[in-house]
């Protein structure tokens, strides 16, 4: 984590300095620029209601968190398509959204959840900023071993795909809208995998991983679909295009009936209560350099 300090030093002076220039309708740009680039009529329909609304309070922010990120990304030697993991806290609630709306512009040409709903996840990050976890390598457990009444093997969701939950082939289908939060220093997760980069090598080239930590501790609770807008804002103004792959926790917090409930299962899986989804060791057992082609066959 002490590594990440200047960078955040560094945000936080600019973000300081460019709140203070930037007009008040700067969130107002930033849609307007959406709008004109966004070619799915169903986005720019989603995108017009919701302009105006609460939803997107942090898009500046957003914005402005991973400008400076890609910026430093465009100095690499990555090619101008890449692979962008995105890793936060997170769970789903209601209202049910598009799954296009997740892909406004056309500078995300995916985007690849991998937890099935109302699961956590535990230390995939790297294996899918990497591209060496594939659908084989999912194990699931109990989050509450002492308390829970139900066998490990009964959280494995019976009708699980063998393939990742795409939103390019999702489309029109309806989905939860994911909540995301940051990451902290003394929940370890960043730490883990700043662990498997000493133990197995960087993510490489082309690939690109983004921990959703804010300067000062911040901990803005932010809709996914903020985040991709923002990115691909800043992704249409840069030379990359990307698919995007998202590491958080799918755990349901709404209170959802069956109904609902069969229909996310028919979407992509829906888990039992309390499932954990982990990635097998069995995942870094080959070379890494036979894996790179993985998520983009998603």
């Amino acid at each position: 984590m002490s590594d990440l300090q200047p960078l955040f030093q560094c945000l936080k002076r600019e973000r300081q300095l460019l709140l203070k220039i930037l007009p008040s309708s700067e969130r107002g740009r930033l849609m307007k620029l959406a709008m004109i680039n966004c070619t799915d009529q169903t986005v720019r329909k989603w995108l017009g209601e919701n302009s105006e609304s609460s939803t997107f309070t942090e898009l500046v922010d957003i914005y402005l968190f991973l400008k400076k990120r890609i910026d430093e990304e465009e100095k690499k030697d990555h090619d101008n398509t890449v692979d962008i993991t995105f890793a936060a806290h997170g769970s789903i609630r209601e209202p049910m959204m598009p799954a296009c709306c997740l892909m406004p512009l056309s500078s995300i040409k995916d985007v690849v959840l991998y937890a099935p709903w109302n699961s956590a996840t535990s230390g995939v990050a790297y294996g899918i900023a990497t591209g060496r976890i594939r659908p084989e390598h999912r194990v699931f457990y109990c989050k509450s071993k002492d308390s829970c009444k139900v066998p490990d093997e009964k959280h494995r969701p019976m009708k699980l795909p063998d393939h990742w939950n795409s939103m390019k082939n999702a489309r029109r289908q309806m989905i939860p809208n994911i909540t995301l939060s940051p990451l902290k220093p003394e929940d370890g997760i960043w730490k883990y995998v700043e662990t498997r980069i000493n133990k197995y090598g960087p993510v490489g080239r082309n690939r690109i991983i983004i921990p959703f930590i804010l300067p000062d501790g911040e901990s803005p609770s932010v809709p996914f679909c903020v985040i991709t807008l923002a990115l691909s804002l800043v992704l249409l103004q840069s030379r990359f295009k990307a698919t995007v792959h998202l590491d958080t926790c799918l755990r349901d917090i709404s209170t959802r009936s069956k109904s609902d409930r069969e229909y996310l299962e028919k979407q992509y899986a829906y888990a039992a209560d309390d499932t954990l989804m982990k990635c097998s060791e069995a995942a870094y057992m080959k070379p890494l350099e036979n894996l790179f082609p993985t998520l983009a066959r998603c």
